[in-house]
């Protein structure tokens, strides 16, 4: 695997193949004097994604459950597709990276792993996986974007619509017209119904739409 040190670093710099992919590296201030930890990694990521997506309508969503809370995705990213960012500082292990790894590629479509150089090469990530080196330069920590993710090739329909809230499902449903028979019954009935019912693209807008609202949905429930 590449080295994240095998290109002279000077900044926030565009990759030359990139053509509107993700910045080949990113540097920011480091938040803390000893070894890094998530929060510093969570931190210079979602710096990262802000200037990335700036000015898109991208909504990035933090501790987003998978899989009725299975697994939490540190960061998710979503627009015209659903992202999922694991993060592995230099204070942590790999150790449920198999559990994560496997309920990501069940839902998101793209998935990314940011850990340092030696964590990813430990990985045993899927092909599809994107990877971002995090190191650090002087006193900052920086991030490398060592290889773009890729499309999902193999997304699970009832996973996905699990990221639904009872109500949303039944919304979509509403919406295709499907909804007889199951307004009263369990999530399980109403997810099953889903699938069957509504297209894996569909439902995956669908379930894009939700996840954007959601931030000002939990906002107005707080608030009654």
């Amino acid at each position: 695997m590449t080295s994240p040190f095998d290109s002279k670093i000077s900044g926030p710099a565009r990759d030359p193949f990139a053509q509107g992919r993700p910045a080949s590296i990113f540097i920011g201030r480091k938040a803390s004097a000893r070894r890094a930890v998530d929060p510093d990694v969570r931190a210079l990521l979602r710096e990262y994604l802000e200037d990335l997506h700036n000015g898109t309508g991208t909504r990035l969503l933090e501790e987003l459950g998978l899989c009725q809370g299975d697994v939490r995705v540190d960061v998710a990213v979503v627009n015209g597709e659903l992202s999922g960012y694991e993060i592995k500082s230099p204070s942590d292990t790999l150790a449920r990276f198999p559990n994560q790894c496997r309920i990501y590629s069940k839902v998101v479509d793209r998935a990314w792993l940011v850990a340092p150089e030696k964590a990813l090469e430990k990985s045993v990530a899927p092909e599809w996986w994107g990877m971002i080196a995090v190191f650090e330069v002087g006193d900052r920590l920086a991030l490398r974007v060592l290889r773009p993710a890729q499309l999902n090739p193999k997304r699970d329909p009832i996973s996905i619509a699990k990221l639904l809230w009872r109500d949303e499902a039944l919304e979509v449903l509403r919406g295709a017209g499907r909804a007889r028979g199951v307004m009263t019954k369990s999530r399980k009935v109403i997810w099953k119904r889903l699938i069957e019912s509504v297209a894996l693209d569909d439902l995956r807008a669908a379930v894009r739409a939700a996840l954007k609202r959601r931030p000002e949905m939990i906002d107005l429930c707080q608030r009654r």
